[in-house]
């Protein structure tokens, strides 16, 4: 798919993507790999973050590595959890059904699915002052004193961040009718 994508793309837009690969692929592939356990699926997902970093591609300013190695990592673990989702919902299809109540469990893993997804929406729409250090501290497992290094930032001023970045999301998600 990247390569018919790439056909698609001007030839900036393809060395930009081109240097991203050559840059970022192996770390990517590691986090991937770290949340899947396995080579393969791990593959595809940095193949389907790559797909998506095509996309925007002309958005995107490869000049500022920190902030660009936080995105295309962020990314990778996202389609990690894609790829998760995607094998939980095949699963469903595939085990026998319980006596019991089938869809007791159901329920539940839709409610945190949904719960997950609306946390990533409101993420997306975050302010960058928000949303990185909640990316590097929550999602990529990044200390805070690690996350003030990586965003050249104060450590207390990291902790006000995160503090004030899930106060956001746990405002959006009430809005949302979610009980917390």
């Amino acid at each position: 798919m990247l390569l018919f994508m790439a056909d698609t793309l001007s030839e900036s837009e393809k060395q930009k993507l081109e240097i991203m690969y050559d840059r970022y692929r192996r770390k990517m592939y590691t986090a991937a790999k770290r949340i899947l356990n396995d080579g393969f699926k791990a593959e595809d997902a940095v193949q389907n973050a790559f797909v998506s970093i095509a996309k925007n591609i002309n958005r995107i300013n490869i000049n500022d590595e920190d902030a660009l190695e936080g995105y295309v990592i962020t990314i990778a673990k996202n389609e990690a959890y894609n790829v998760i989702r995607a094998g939980d919902k095949a699963e469903l299809y595939d085990e026998e059904p319980v006596l019991s109540d089938p869809f007791s469990d159901v329920d539940a893993k839709v409610f945190e699915r949904d719960v997950y997804e609306k946390i990533i929406s409101v993420l997306r729409t975050m302010e960058d002052t928000y949303r990185a250090p909640l990316y590097l501290n929550c999602v990529m497992g990044f200390s805070v004193k690690e996350t003030a290094i990586k965003l050249h930032r104060n450590e207390d001023t990291v902790k006000g961040q995160l503090m004030r970045g899930k106060k956001i999301i746990i405002s959006k998600l009430k809005e949302a009718g979610y009980e917390l």
